[in-house]
C-alpha cells in the first residue's frame, strides 16, 4: 500500500508540466491531483497508460522475496555484507528495460563501497530530476546480527520495485532512484554520492527527493510520517496528497528546521 503512494508521488513530480517544480513553487492542488490520477505525460510502455495501470504492477510477493534475501544475509554493516547486498541489487536492476544503472564508488576505511544509481530518462525535460532513495546497509547493537528488515531493507525493496514499475515508462522528467551504502556509519555513502554529482546536477534541476526510510514498521493503520524542512513544505504537501489519493494511509506531516 505504501509503495503505491510513493510511486504516485514520484509520478507527480516526474509527469507534471509545472516547470518550476514542487520544492520551491506554490502547488495548485487540484491540478496536481489530476496529474497523478490520469498519468499525464507518460508516453508509451506496457501498463503505463495511466497511473492506476502503473500502480497495479506493484508486486508484493516479489518485494517479499527481495526483503527475505537482504534479511537472510544476516547483516549488512560490514564490507562483505554490503558487497553481497549490492551484488544482488545490481543483478535485479541490470536487467530492467529503460533503466540506466550506474555504480558510484568511494573508499571508506580502506575498502571500496558502491552506491547504486538507476535512472529513467525524461522525454521532454531530461535535465530535471525527481530523486528517491534508500540505504541498503544495516546497523544493530548485536555484535553478530544486523538483519535490518525495517531499517532499511523495507525502503530498499520499495526503491527496487519502483525501478521495475517505472522502467518501461517514459516520464517527462528524469527519475533517479538511489541505493546508498554506509548510511548508518554517518551518511558516508550519500555524502559521497552528492559530492560526485555536484557538477552535473545543480540544485535548480532537482524537483524533489523522497527519502524512503523504515516504511515497514508499526501496526496496521499507522500513519505515514512525512518529515522535511519548511522550504520543502510544498513538496511534502503534494507527496502527502498523492499518498492519500492512492492508499488508505493517513499522512502525518512534520515540518521543522530540525528535520534533516
Amino acid at each position: 500500500m505504501l509503495l503505491r503512494g510513493i510511486l504516485a508521488a514520484a509520478l507527480l513530480g516526474a509527469c507534471s508540466d509545472d516547470g518550476g517544480g514542487l520544492a520551491d513553487g506554490a502547488a495548485d492542488q487540484t491540478r496536481w491531483d489530476g496529474q497523478v490520477a490520469d498519468g499525464v505525460a507518460l508516453d508509451g510502455g506496457a501498463g503505463c497508460a495511466t497511473s492506476a495501470a502503473m500502480l497495479s504492477q506493484v508486486d508484493p510477493s516479489r518485494m517479499l522475496k527481495d526483503l527475505q534475501f537482504l534479511v537472510g544475509l544476516g547483516e549488512r554493516r560490514t564490507y562483505l555484507g554490503q558487497r553481497k547486498a549490492a551484488d544482488y541489487l545490481k543483478s535485479q536492476l541490470a536487467v530492467l528495460p529503460g533503466v540506466a544503472l550506474r555504480e558510484q564508488s568511494y573508499t571508506y576505511q580502506g575498502q571500496t563501497y558502491v552506491n547504486l544509481e538507476a535512472t529513467i530518462a525524461g522525454t521532454e525535460l531530461p535535465g530535471e530530476y525527481v530523486f528517491a532513495g534508500a540505504h541498503y546497509d544495516s546497523a544493530s547493537s548485536d555484535p553478530v546480527k544486523a538483519p535490518g528488515a525495517d531499517d532499511d531493507a523495507s525502503g530498499t525493496v520499495a526503491i527496487l520495485e519502483l525501478a521495475r514499475v517505472l522502467g518501461g515508462c517514459h516520464p517527462r522528467r528524469s527519475v533517479r532512484l538511489l541505493l546508498f551504502s554506509n548510511e548508518e556509519q554517518g551518511i558516508i555513502g550519500s555524502t559521497s554520492y552528492v559530492s560526485s554529482i555536484k557538477a552535473s546536477v545543480p540544485p535548480s534541476s532537482v524537483v524533489g527527493f523522497l527519502s524512503v526510510d523504515m516504511v515497514a514498521f508499526g501496526p496496521a493503520g499507522e500513519d505515514l510520517d512525512l518529515a522535511t524542512k519548511p522550504p520543502q513544505a510544498t513538496f511534502a504537501d503534494a507527496v502527502g496528497a498523492a499518498v492519500e489519493q492512492w492508499t488508505t494511509l493517513k499522512v502525518k506531516k512534520i515540518i521543522s528546521e530540525h528535520c534533516g
